[in-house]
């Protein structure tokens, strides 16, 4: 019998093919573009596959923590609620903080909720998250990123 985590992994697995398919069926536009429309797609859809693969090949060994019982709020939902409501923070304070503050505010966050001790690397593992998430979009896809309204942006 096939185990939770890996039926989850074949169907991250499929979904991620399917995505892939759809990304090269993507037409570019009269216009040049040297990515072409393919280019986000076919990364996000890559990275599911290896993280699918993974998640195959190396199962966690332990099933996890179940959800507390009742509980009122995020509390019902535990550490991937606190996550979520970061993630959700990060959406709303964006325009307002500006990209890198919130992102990194997100990333220092989510992993201090995930157990990783703030000081010195989650820092750093924050730091550098939103540094190449910054390359990435700024400067390889050449998109523009909020700057904030509390630093003069608009």
């Amino acid at each position: 019998m096939i185990g939770h985590d890996r039926a989850a992994a074949l169907a991250i697995l499929a979904g991620a093919v399917a995505y892939l398919v759809g990304a090269r069926r993507l037409v570019s536009p009269a216009m040049a573009d040297p990515l072409g429309p393919s280019a986000f797609p076919t990364l996000l859809g890559g990275s599911l596959v290896l993280l699918a693969v993974v998640l195959l090949l190396f199962p966690p060994a332990s099933p996890g923590e179940p959800a507390p019982p009742g509980g009122k709020g995020l509390a019902r939902f535990g550490r991937s609620g606190l996550v979520i409501a970061l993630l959700l923070g990060n959406a709303l304070t964006m325009e307002w903080l500006g990209y890198s503050l919130s992102t990194f505010t997100f990333f220092l966050g989510a992993l201090t909720v995930l157990g990783e001790k703030p000081w010195p690397r989650g820092l750093l593992h924050s730091l550098a998250f939103t540094a190449g998430l910054y390359l990435l979009f700024a400067r390889a896809l050449n998109l523009r990123l909020p700057i904030g309204t509390v630093f003069g942006g608009h």
